[in-house]
């Protein structure tokens, strides 16, 4: 059989003040009691203080040393113009046709490239290989 679960109880902060007064004045409570309480809170407060100041202090140094060099921070590219993009990709298609290509064709076709072109260099790499 399930057991029942014990609600919270949603209090204010006026209506927990009023219940430690009761408790207090009925002599369930000692007035001592309470401010050892609110001195542990204090102090337990202070003490996280401090350590989330170590922390951050930690962590700071590690993004300092992060970015000294341990970690790359990587740039945003530069985009390319219309020219220097059409002339990498004729260099890709230059590449590719001559790399199937013996070292003697690669020398023809090199200076074909050099008289005529890129494209013409191309064709006649093409043209070898088939």
């Amino acid at each position: 059989m399930r057991r029942k679960t014990v609600k919270a109880v949603q209090l204010t902060g006026q209506h927990a003040a009023y219940a430690l007064q009761m408790l207090i004045e009925d002599g369930k409570i000692a007035g001592r009691d309470v401010v050892q309480a609110l001195k542990r809170r204090e102090k337990t407060v202070r003490e996280l203080r401090a350590r989330l100041t170590a922390l951050g202090e930690d962590v700071s140094k590690s993004v300092v040393r992060a970015a000294n060099g341990s970690a790359r921070i990587q740039k945003a590219r530069k985009q390319i113009s219309k020219a220097q993009r059409t002339a990498r990709q004729a260099q890709g298609r230059y590449m590719a046709a001559v790399r199937q290509l013996s070292k003697d064709a690669r020398k023809k076709v090199k200076v074909i490239r050099a008289k005529s072109g890129v494209d013409a260099a191309i064709r006649e790499a093409r043209r070898l290989a088939g």
